[in-house]
């Protein structure tokens, strides 16, 4: 069947319209342009012109139809032909239609332009700026990270890109940070898988890409996909990118290291947040160690090379500084957190610190180490444990793991939810738990009276799990979690037991009601990654070192009580803390005071890189943060 000219003419036309204003600005000149021609060629031939004036040659023609076309000199005098008159109406009608058409055009197309820039659409052109790719409650805890950094991005950009609104990222950034952040955030909108988008925030010359973890039921695949976006678009540059991104699923961690290979560092968050939670539980106040430590705004860790040490022990490099801790070392690539008291500094080896900024460390003749003060008890070899964990989620096989690294033989744990029948999952794993014994309960963590059959005041621990319901929001879920711990907390208070409380919270906006709880110690999920995120996007050596605090295997952070170092209500330098320590084979890096352990504004009593010549008197509820094996 032959298709109609009319319709032909009609398809035509309706693709000249979809072509954008620069065609159809091109199609208006050439007809404007062919009129002009008709027109002049008419005015030869004819040989009209206005009353009393000479006839028009071609060029004069064409000049007085172009502007006549344009609106200008269209109206003929009274003197003129009749003929003249109709030509230059219809001229004028003429151009009626291609002026009116053309401030359309171009007014249509300033608004499109103007909508663009609304929406984000516009590429950048920073360069050695920060790209954070992907919209998440993880931006508010980044942004403001980045902007405290040792180089304090004062000439640099953030260049964030979402998958919302434009000027909703702008306005969410400009109400949860303050306004002032806005002369450094650069927002854009668009899908961080799709490499048309990804162009726009210019990543080839960016000094740092964060890619966050998505909300939804699947966010993982996300992150895979984002990095091989990144990694493989054929217009990337040669060099290699610095790309910071976290998995939550421990089957998708070997996938991610094929996909990022040399040029992403993982962070595995599931397994950061249980080996976090399990070190936790019979260790309140860790939690805060680790926080500190992330934060720009207190002590982080730094990489630093002395000559001055070279051919010295790292027992002579802990009491080298008056103000800063050395954890660690860093030899050919590999880094070890408290070594060996008698491992010599070579050449080339760089100590792993821990101060306020590079320039944080002083040096200082050290302090008199008073012998008499240091205790001379040992600790207590451990006893069997007995926690139980209210609630279940995606992380709870692996904080069963590391319970089994962490607790000694024999130890018990009964997992309480209503959400799972867990028990041939618990069967399944119990034989690959040599020092757990599981047990369960299918009961609702939110229903007082089935908590208090429970009888939590028999066990040693409670761990409150974030459960993974998909039908709730994370606000929803962290209010259930609240809403047990404020049940648990008043059962244990009620039988006077001394047990600790650990609690995880998905959302760093309710941590305060976590302190308002009274928690012995909570892990706030999304800050602690986004806190992780940000320090190795500043170095990415960083990373090297939380996954030697975070593994079971070598030195981790401990809470241990003052008195196994020191003798309690003496007053005491960190010098000889050190020196205790050391005797031990472990690494003093401060210390918590029990008496302010519900003081937030002071850090809930613990102190990190203390000024080593200060003088302090503990008590048998203080305890010495360390750097040990166990």
């Amino acid at each position: 069947m032959k298709t109609s000219w009319g319709k032909r003419v009609k398809y035509y036309f309706d693709y000249l319209f979809s072509l954008g204003p620069g065609v159809l600005i091109g199609a208006l000149a050439l007809f404007t342009l062919l009129l002009s021609l008709i027109t002049a060629f008419i005015l030869v031939i004819s040989r009209l012109s206005p009353g009393g004036e000479p006839p028009f040659d071609f060029i004069e023609g064409l000049w007085f139809s172009f502007l006549a076309n344009l609106g200008e000199g269209s109206v003929a005098g009274r003197e003129s032909a009749w003929t003249f008159r109709f030509l230059t109406l219809g001229l004028t009608l003429a151009s009626i239609f291609i002026v009116s058409n053309l401030i359309g055009i171009i007014s249509n197309a300033i608004a499109q332009k103007i909508e663009n820039l609304r929406r984000g659409k516009s590429a950048v052109i920073e360069s050695g700026h920060i790209v954070i790719l992907g919209w998440s409650e993880q931006v508010f805890t980044i942004i403001p990270q980045l902007f405290i950094t040792e180089n304090g991005l004062k000439n640099k950009k953030i260049v964030l890109l979402g998958d919302r609104d434009k000027v909703e990222m702008e306005d969410q950034i400009r109400n949860r940070i303050g306004s002032e952040a806005m002369r450094r955030v650069v927002c854009r909108s668009g899908s961080p898988i799709e490499m048309s988008d990804l162009e726009l925030t210019n990543l080839n010359e960016a000094s740092g890409i964060l890619v966050l973890t998505p909300e939804g039921d699947n966010p993982d695949a996300e992150v895979v996909k984002t990095v091989l976006a990144i990694t493989k678009n054929y217009q990337r540059k040669s060099s290699s990118y610095k790309i910071i991104a976290a998995l939550k699923e421990k089957q998708n961690r070997e996938l991610g290291k094929i996909v990022g290979e040399e040029e992403v560092e993982w962070i595995f968050s599931g397994q950061v947040i249980a080996r976090l939670l399990a070190q936790s539980c019979n260790q309140p106040g860790l939690s805060v160690v680790y926080t500190e430590l992330l934060d720009f705004t207190g002590d982080e860790i730094y990489f630093i090379e002395d000559s001055k040490l070279t051919g010295r022990t790292y027992r002579e490099a802990i009491s080298n500084f008056q103000k800063g801790v050395v954890i660690g070392l860093q030899k050919a690539e590999k880094v070890t957190l408290n070594p060996g008291m008698e491992t010599i500094l070579r050449p080339g080896d760089q100590l792993v610190v821990i101060a306020s900024d590079e320039q944080g460390l002083i040096r200082g003749e050290r302090g008199a180490v008073r012998d008499e003060w240091i205790a001379s008890n040992h600790a207590v070899s451990k006893a069997s444990e007995s926690v139980i964990i209210l609630g279940w989620s995606e992380r709870g096989n692996e904080l069963l793991v590391e319970l089994n690294n962490y607790f000694p033989p024999k130890s018990k744990v009964c997992i309480v939810t209503d959400k799972f029948d867990l028990r041939r999952e618990l069967e399944e794993i119990s034989s690959d738990l040599k020092n757990l014994k599981i047990s369960f309960e299918k009961k609702s963590v939110l229903d007082r009276k089935e908590l208090e059959l429970l009888k939590l005041p028999k066990y040693d621990h409670v761990i409150l799990l974030s459960n993974d319901d998909r039908t709730l929001s994370t606000q929803q879920i962290d209010s259930n979690t609240l809403f047990t711990l404020l049940h648990v907390r008043d059962i244990v208070e009620q039988a006077r037991a001394k047990i600790s409380i650990t609690t995880e919270i998905l959302d760093s906006r309710n941590s305060r009601l976590a302190e308002v709880a009274k928690a012995d110690d909570f892990i706030v999920s999304d800050r602690l990654i986004s806190l992780m995120m940000a320090q190795i996007v500043s170095d990415r050596r960083r990373n090297a070192v939380y996954e030697d605090l975070f593994n079971p295997i070598g030195s981790e952070i401990y809470l241990k009580p003052a008195c196994e170092y020191v003798k309690t209500g003496v007053a005491v330098n960190f010098y000889t803390i050190l020196e205790a320590a050391a005797r031990k084979g472990e690494t003093a890096i401060g210390y918590r005071l029990t008496s302010l352990s519900e003081d937030s504004k002071r850090s809930f009593g613990v102190v990190i890189n203390p000024d080593k010549r200060e003088e302090m008197a503990f008590t048998e509820r203080d305890k010495i943060i360390v750097l040990a094996e166990s």
